[in-house]
């Protein structure tokens, strides 16, 4: 009796470690709304999307209200904005969103997020999100430029096309950033980084301003280009441009 309970002993703690050691899915926050854009058809799509090519859950949210609880991601792995609120001046919505991010916690970036907060000081957000756009050139078909060998970007294809997009105009790109995918502008004769990644205090961060509307939000290579920078952002995805162990996503 006594041998057999220490045999169930030795069990559960076995067990019970195995358990620990599993992999579990990324948390992951998706903000969205705002003007402009199809959020209520770009989220769940997205989203759904995104899980096939990483483990992760994702929560969605609406609005900016969250952002005045300091600590809206504590309970995430990884914070997705994909908004459009560039009315929104709240000191205190930008002061914690830019804190949260500083902070260390991972964060995604997509398309209007760089036209939101624009009013009041929007520097430390810019920072975070490593560019700085107040404007865009008129919609039309676009094909991107390959800047910067990255596990994010090693499967882009080098003749990627869109047949419509807006191409964000870069006022500023900060120190930290490295773009990895260019467009060039007729308007204003110059290359525009597209996508890149930032290091903003202990975060890292995967941007990009690609996504206006289904002519790109539809297509499978950007589904896998924001799950490889949401991988990225969290350290799981490998040199080779792949998932890290136990983070592969449920497949197409």
């Amino acid at each position: 009796m006594k041998k057999l309970a220490i045999s169930l002993a030795l069990l559960f703690c076995l067990t019970g470690f195995a358990r620990a050691d599993e992999v579990r899915k990324i948390k992951a926050l998706w903000c969205t709304g705002g003007c402009c854009h199809d959020y209520k058809k770009h989220a769940p799509l997205l989203t759904g999307e995104m899980a096939k090519y990483a483990n992760v859950e994702f929560t969605i949210v609406e609005g900016t209200e969250q952002f005045k609880d300091k600590d809206y991601a504590k309970p995430y792995d990884v914070v997705v904005y994909d908004l459009c609120y560039g009315k929104e001046k709240d000191p205190e919505i930008i002061g914690n969103v830019a804190r949260t991010i500083r902070e260390g916690k991972p964060a995604v970036i997509i398309h209007c997020s760089l036209h939101t907060f624009r009013s009041g000081d929007r520097d430390a957000w810019c920072e975070a999100m490593g560019m700085t756009s107040i404007r865009h050139d008129k919609f039309r078909a676009l094909a991107t430029k390959k800047q910067a060998e990255h596990p994010i970007t090693k499967f882009w294809p080098a003749d990627w096309k869109t047949p419509g997009e807006e191409l964000y105009q870069c006022l500023k790109f900060w120190p930290n950033a490295t773009a990895l995918l260019t467009m060039y502008s007729p308007q204003s004769e110059k290359d525009h980084p597209v996508c890149w990644i930032n290091k903003y205090g202990k975060a890292r961060v995967f941007a990009t301003t690609l996504g206006h509307n289904m002519l790109t939000v539809g297509q499978n290579d950007y589904h896998r280009l924001l799950a490889n920078g949401l991988l990225w952002s969290c350290d799981k995805l490998d040199e080779s441009g792949k998932p890290a162990t136990g983070y592969k996503g449920s497949g197409r």
